[in-house]
């Protein structure tokens, strides 16, 4: 079976490799609890920190303990870490979250619960911008020949999060599913409030630590033992490299909600395992269980713009995503090129690292990989819905 697998999974990442969809991969593959395949192709960077391309010859190869920005995956997490603080009474999913933030009492905002934020059902707008004005004020000061910014240029973390809850909603709560990135950096906010811990702490103490995942997950990771992302112009940040891709979570410090942790495949495929065998009640129950009928109304279960319904943080049933046999499957994808899938019912996990958006986010991209590397694995376990692979893939937005 192993081999079998890294025979689909390798023909695959070498045809999307060869046509400049990302410059490194990795994948990693449990089946029935025994991780089957990890494998890695590619190169670190094909680019330096000038842009510049670097000979094939001087590349660094990506290995087993090669770190990538996980983007969105980083949700997972940090539902984790909510649920957990939930777990132990400290806040409410049903209780308005107005509650313990005093920016929602106005208007619909006082009716948002955590349900909400952790289902992208607030009716919060996707993001937040109230930093990129200020970000590119701060550019025209600069010299023109001043150097990449390593890091974000704002020390004033709690007036950016004031900016930030202070956000309107474009829909009432529970009438639409909109995803929000500002909809869980809300929720990060809420946290750092009601406990006085950043938020690095709190993930570390509440999810990575107690999963097992700590050092195999990070908020950001050192250069030389990362992938690069996305050789950025417009906010003057160069090459990133073990800082993360995602502008707002950046500016946040490096440290959020909706983006910011890096990871190996090996320790995201951890991730996903700690969700199918669901140990405790946050990955058992909150973390499984679907919501978005209860959410938005009988019938809407599936009311999302892939199709999928949702869970308190996982996506469920994204085929674009998890393959014709994954109706039932629980995952999340992120910007970067990433992707961690995982299946009770025929115990299969999958995690799946790239780094689509280097040199740049405009490049051949992975466009149906995710969904077409999930069936490859599906039919190599012998455990592909037959019916279902015959009909057509949905198309993946990137």
């Amino acid at each position: 079976m192993s081999t079998t697998i890294e025979q689909a999974v390798r023909a695959l990442l070498d045809e999307r490799l060869a046509l400049g969809g990302f410059s490194a991969a990795a994948v990693a593959v449990a089946v029935d609890g025994e991780t089957v395949l990890e494998l890695e192709v590619g190169v670190k960077a094909s680019v330096d920190e000038n842009g510049e391309r670097i000979d094939p010859d001087a590349c660094a190869p990506v290995t087993r303990d090669t770190m990538f920005d996980l983007a969105s995956i980083t949700k997972l997490a940090s539902a984790h870490t909510i649920l957990s603080l939930v777990q132990a009474g400290v806040l409410d999913l049903d209780e308005p979250i107005t509650a313990k933030l005093p920016s929602y009492r106005s208007d619909a905002k006082q009716r948002v619960t955590l349900r909400h934020l952790l289902t992208h059902t607030s009716g919060l707008p996707a993001s937040w911008h109230g930093w990129e004005q200020p970000l590119l004020q701060h550019l025209e000061s600069r010299p023109a020949d001043a150097p990449p910014l390593a890091a974000t240029p704002f020390d004033d973390r709690e007036a950016l999060l004031a900016d930030l809850l202070a956000t309107p909603l474009v829909a009432a709560p529970g009438e639409h599913f909109r995803y929000s990135d500002a909809g869980y950096n809300t929720m990060m906010a809420l946290a750092e409030a009601v406990t006085g811990e950043p938020w690095e702490s709190l993930v570390t103490g509440r999810t990575l630590r107690p999963l097992g995942l700590d050092g195999a997950l990070s908020f950001g990771a050192p250069a030389q033992a990362s992938v690069a992302t996305e050789y950025d112009t417009r906010f003057g940040r160069g090459l990133m490299r073990g800082a993360v891709h995602d502008e707002t979570a950046w500016v946040l410090g490096g440290r959020g909600a909706s983006a910011g942790l890096f990871g190996t495949a090996g320790g995201l495929l951890a991730l996903g395992e700690a969700l199918r065998t669901g140990r405790g009640e946050i990955l058992g129950e909150w973390m499984w269980e679907p919501q978005l009928g209860r959410m938005l109304g009988p019938g809407r279960e599936r009311d999302t713009p892939s199709g999928y319904d949702h869970s308190l943080g996982p996506r469920i049933g994204q085929l674009n995503m998890m393959g014709r046999s994954g109706w039932n499957v629980r995952g999340h994808t992120g910007f970067t090129g990433t992707s961690v899938q995982t299946d009770r019912e025929k115990g299969i996990s999958i995690a799946l690292l790239t780094n689509r958006v280097h040199p740049t986010r405009h490049g051949a991209g992975i466009s149906g990989l995710r969904g077409t590397l999930a069936d490859a694995v599906y039919v190599a376990t012998g455990r592909a819905d037959a019916e279902a692979m015959t009909r057509p893939l949905p198309p993946e937005l990137w």
